[in-house]
């Protein structure tokens, strides 16, 4: 009896995750997993994955147009202004409406806390603290429902990884699956309110986690995320998450037990936290009214209906954006569609598909309203990879080899033709994006280029090699081969990126011949030009007819005309970005003095 008990042990731990027989009492076929498969990343492995993910980009450049630019410009406007400029946020005295406060918030006190360091590095480290504290949440949320016995392995003889193992290596795979969702990277390595928005997203999930063995801490965390999703991203995130709250034990059996607990720690902050910022508005008086009534005109054009441009952006940006998490998501609802109402399932897919409908429902295509189903998507996905067939697993594993190694190659083949000029084509192609730059000192860009791609080589060839039996494999290479290309890129090209998108010359120039001498009136200025001048510049902005200079932007056949004369003014200076050959500032000054 003890040799039958062996050997049938012997052939769970060789072959793996699919037996025909029911399980429980249902059509699902069981799988065993055993402490190899569950092996955990190295300790050391995901927190320097997830720095390489979230540095590059981050480190040695300006702002950059347009959304990165004008979500620095609004907090450095609340740093440098006072209670207005926190509640109605503007870039320098151009109201902002589409936008929410409250990232920009944590970002203008980290200014304000840090005032012996540059704004802009600082915004950019909080921007660096959002990304880590979305993929520490997501990791955990995970954590805390993969331990729960209704997605476990089965344990027929003992041979099976133990629950603590388990639920580590689905959150090791949530995290990778996060890392490698292509959609995700660069939106939140702007300063925008992106990366706030969906750390706030994981941080509702995890206390949702929680709120299973301890429903009241876990509830209020939900809830106050939830409250100040408002603030962040609009009625089309607190509305779903507010329905996911009152929706979880109606739905997940988990929850029904702590129901009363659930609901009274968490609906009162969702709704307390989340009026704080309206009813700060309307205590302002009739600006802070017209404000609220702008903003709130705004979000509700996002759901007014589905239009037929925004489905056709649906079907054509889905595939890339959320790619390798959406065929994952698909494998994991047919594996556990018997177990919907497991709450390492039933609560990511009851997240994700509230936060869908805001994105069906709008008529004008955008990212932002994509991004809030990544982190529940992420871990949706992972939930299913122990059942993922090795023909699956194969197959994300070699589009992803021939996807990044070819993407690496590109990236050295027109670095070095933009460095060296040959071949003439492609040094020509690459050279189109800041006409005229040319990279100073480059060792350290090669040093750190070939770094990474010796890294990522090393990957492929440990993965063939070593054929690891790890639930997480199939998106390793995924996770790694976008983290290193994006490394590679954000190393290389760097330079060139940043002059191409950056306005410090302008603002430079605009500030050297305006030599702090008083306010700067405005016409046609972007946002990005706005914020560059007052920052590069530190140039004041006001009203044309108090302020004694006057700054113009002309775009499109203005930009080459010869500069028109404006009354009661002289021109001090002209001049554009190098790449900017389609538009033009010019600086006056004016003549008489400013009528008071």
């Amino acid at each position: 009896m003890v040799s039958v008990k062996g050997s049938l042990r012997a052939a769970f731990l060789h072959f793996g995750p699919a037996l025909p027989a029911a399980h429980d009492g249902d059509s699902m076929r069981p799988f065993i997993l055993t402490t190899l498969q569950a092996g955990k990343l190295p300790r050391w492995g995901l927190p320097l994955l997830c720095l390489l993910y979230a540095l590059p980009g981050m480190i040695g450049r300006d702002p950059w147009r347009t959304a990165d630019a004008t979500g620095f410009g609004i907090s450095l406007t609340m740093a440098w202004g006072g209670l207005r400029d926190w509640l109605m946020p503007n870039i320098f005295g151009d109201p902002v409406y589409d936008d929410s406060p409250f990232p920009y918030w944590i970002a203008a006190l980290a200014m304000r806390a840090l005032p012996f360091l540059a704004e802009h590095p600082v915004g950019r480290g909080v921007t660096v603290c959002s990304m880590l504290l979305l993929f520490a949440a997501v990791w955990y949320a995970t954590y805390r429902v993969a331990r729960l016995p209704g997605v476990q392995p089965s344990d027929p003889f003992g041979a099976s990884v133990s629950r603590v193992d388990f639920g580590r290596a689905i959150a090791d795979s949530a995290l990778l699956v996060l890392l490698a969702t292509i959609g995700l990277i660069a939106r939140v390595h702007e300063t925008t309110a992106d990366a706030g928005q969906v750390a706030l997203i994981a941080v509702f999930l995890f206390g949702a986690a929680v709120a299973i063995d301890a429903p009241r801490p876990g509830g209020w965390l939900a809830g106050l995320a939830a409250g100040a999703s408002l603030p962040s991203g609009g009625p089309q995130v607190w509305v779903p998450l507010l329905l996911v709250l009152a929706c979880l034990p109606l739905l997940i059996p988990a929850y029904r037990l702590v129901r009363s607990r659930f609901w009274t720690s968490a609906l009162p902050p969702a709704v307390a936290v989340a009026a704080i910022w309206p009813l700060a508005l309307v205590a302002t008086g009739p600006e802070g009214h017209q404000y609220l009534a702008r903003w709130w005109q705004g979000n509700l054009t996002l759901a007014i209906g589905p239009a037929l441009e925004n489905a056709r952006y649906l079907v054509s940006t889905i595939p890339w954006f959320f790619w390798p998490a959406w065929p994952m998501v698909i494998w994991s609802l047919w594996r556990w569609r018997t177990r919907l109402s497991e709450p390492a399932v039933g609560l990511p897919l009851l997240c994700g598909a509230t936060l869908l409908v805001p994105a069906l429902l709008s008529p004008r295509a955008g990212e932002s309203l994509l991004l809030p189903m990544i982190p529940p998507m992420a871990m949706l996905a992972a939930v299913g990879l122990p059942t993922i067939k090795r023909a699956a697993v194969s197959l994300v594993d070699w589009f992803s080899v021939t996807t990044f190694t070819l993407m690496g190659l590109a990236i050295w083949a027109y670095w070095i033709a933009w460095v060296t000029g040959f071949p003439p084509v492609m040094a020509f192609k690459a050279g189109q994006l800041a006409p005229g730059f040319r990279p100073g000192n480059i060792l350290d860009e090669i040093v750190l280029g070939l770094l990474a791609s010796a890294a990522w080589l090393g990957l492929v060839r440990w993965r063939v090699s070593r054929q690891p039996r790890m639930i997480w494999r199939a998106v390793m290479l995924a996770s790694c081969g976008l983290v290193l290309m994006w490394f590679l890129l954000m190393t290389l090209w760097l330079p060139m990126f940043n002059e191409r998108n950056t306005y410090r010359d302008v603002g430079l120039a605009v500030g050297q011949h305006h030599g702090n001498d008083g306010c700067v009136a405005s016409r046609h200025l972007n946002p990005t030009a706005r914020t560059s001048i007052a920052y590069f510049g530190r140039v004041g902005f006001g009203p044309e007819a108090t302020c004694p200079w006057l700054v113009i932007e002309d775009q499109g056949p203005l930009a080459g005309v010869i500069a028109p004369q404006e009354a009661g003014y002289r021109l001090i200076w002209e001049g554009s970005r190098r790449r900017g050959q389609d538009e033009r500032f010019r600086l006056y000054q004016r003549l008489a003095p400013a009528r008071r």
